[in-house]
């Protein structure tokens, strides 16, 4: 009779090969994984030149639906070409500190306070001088019709229009 030993556990292997798989997912960032590459300096966004606007969406990291939005919708608007001219980022209101743009540094809930921010999502389109343009698109009101609401607030945002609705 053949007898299968299984081959003893090399104890340090396993211990690198878990801290090299933590390390991995701790440095792997939203943006790498199709997500939206989160907000830090909107001035500088504004301020560039390059006269783009930028659209924000304000999340929270307990909210499935700011994981369906990003996921399903701004993720791929942020990689497709057809969006190259404008700057898509979010700011998690639980988590960031963002200069805004007026050169105030805030922490990312009350920065959406002070733009009326009261539930996530909310995305907020502003011209390429940081002004709000268009109105907010609170929530995801309809699946179907939702990128077609954000281009609304893109387009408001490029056309310097204050108040666009979808």
């Amino acid at each position: 009779m053949t007898i299968h030993r299984i081959p003893r556990r090399n104890t340090f292997a396993a211990l690198l090969g878990g801290v090299t798989l933590m390390a991995g997912l701790l440095l792997t960032t939203p943006a790498a994984a199709g997500g939206v590459e989160r907000a830090t300096d909107l001035r500088a966004l504004a301020g560039n030149g390059d006269g783009r606007p930028t659209v924000i969406m304000f999340a929270s990291s307990s909210c499935p639906y700011c994981d369906r939005a990003e996921q399903q919708h701004l993720g791929p608007m942020a990689e497709d070409p057809a969006f190259s001219g404008v700057h898509i980022r979010k700011v998690m209101l639980d988590r960031d500190e963002v200069r805004d743009f007026d050169g105030e540094t805030l922490p990312g809930n009350r920065l959406g306070r002070n733009y009326g921010v009261r539930v996530v999502p909310t995305i907020m389109a502003f011209d390429a001088e940081g002004r709000p343009a268009g109105t907010p698109l609170v929530g995801i009101p309809n699946e179907q019709l939702y990128r077609s609401q954000i281009r609304t607030r893109i387009e408001a945002a490029r056309n310097g229009a204050r108040d666009a609705s979808g």
